[in-house]
């Protein structure tokens, strides 16, 4: 029987396979909503081939895909500071995500079960098809494992990031082929090309995470969750070196989740915050939390109106009104 874990006071496991695949870029896209208390919306994630992957054979990798990788070496990526004018900006490590939203509000305690479900689908976010055992499938495709919990997965999909304009500059090919394999291994290479940029070229980095993280999808993922993780598998991909570096995933926190809370500021008025690391980040978005996980990350957080955003970081927030009685806040954070 599985040992339950409290997360204020026990080590949590650290599911996700970092020396495999590490992910450099976070972009997250987040509503708000106080009646139901759940935060909703996508996440595009950006990564880079791990060391491992580079020493062992593909059969190795799907043998231990599920372990814990506890003995990872990988070299983390260095911080970056990006000052940014059309999304919110970025901490060295996503233990650190800190953001609270508080105003006047309704408390509701309804859809709290954030299954999978057809009725989740009336959010505009359809569920995968191919969601659930994905061990039926080639058992010696690479699986991606991130660290997850209490959270409605809903969609998983690999991200055309060759469809954004302008995107050749990060490609050696004169023009983009349309061949199944060479265009999958154009995608990786434009994420490759994009996560190294150097330093000095942070505006155009930014630029093109924003850019690609708006790119249409071009293909749903396998995937299954456990009580910890979230396995993704892309079938007839055996390693990490080809498994899509873009996706998105498409999900809804749950009330209880244990990385956000829900409660009433000093006014008594209704906020959400989350303390990111010193609890856990896995029930707020799907990630990578061994302390090697280290990357950049961008939000965008939309309320109603009579809500404030917060993040942590130095910020100047523009809000801007949008349908529906909502707020877009364009933070601006340096880390």
């Amino acid at each position: 029987m599985e040992t339950k874990l409290e997360p204020t006071k026990d080590d949590l496991p650290l599911m996700a396979n970092t020396s495999h695949i590490l992910v450099r870029h976070y972009v997250l896209e987040l509503d708000v909503d106080f009646k139901s208390q759940v935060i909703g919306g996508t996440i595009v994630l950006f990564f880079e081939t791990g060391s491992r992957s580079r020493k062992v054979s593909s059969t190795v990798e799907g043998a231990c895909h599920s372990q814990p990788d506890e003995t990872c070496q990988m070299r983390a990526s260095e911080p970056c500071h990006i000052p940014v004018t059309n999304a919110s900006d970025c901490s060295s490590k996503t233990g650190y995500n800190d953001f609270a939203v508080s105003g006047k509000g309704e408390k509701d305690t309804s859809d709290k079960n954030g299954n999978h479900s057809n009725e989740e689908q009336a959010s505009g976010i359809s569920s995968s098809k191919k969601c659930c055992d994905i061990k039926n499938h080639g058992s010696d495709d690479f699986l991606l494992v991130l660290d997850c919990c209490d959270l409605s997965l809903l969609k998983v999909e690999e991200v055309d990031v060759a469809a954004v304009p302008g995107i050749e500059k990060f490609t050696r090919s004169a023009k983009l082929t349309t061949a199944s394999e060479e265009l999958r291994n154009l995608r990786n290479q434009i994420v490759h090309e994009l996560v190294t940029l150097p330093a000095d070229r942070w505006r155009e980095q930014l630029y093109y995470y924003t850019c690609c993280s708006q790119a249409p999808g071009c293909g749903e993922l396998l995937f299954a969750t456990g009580t910890w993780s979230l396995e993704i598998q892309k079938a007839g991909i055996q390693t990490p070196r080809d498994f899509p570096h873009a996706i998105r995933i498409c999900y809804k926190t749950k009330p209880e989740g244990r990385s956000v809370t829900w409660t009433t500021d000093q006014s008594s008025r209704p906020c959400v915050y989350t303390m990111g690391s010193p609890i856990n980040n896995r029930a707020l978005f799907p990630c990578q939390e061994p302390p090697v996980a280290m990357s950049t990350w961008q939000t965008t957080v939309r309320a109603a109106t009579c809500f404030v955003v917060l993040m942590s970081g130095e910020n100047s927030a523009e809000p801007t009104d949008v349908q529906e009685g909502k707020c877009y806040f364009q933070l601006n954070i340096l880390s």
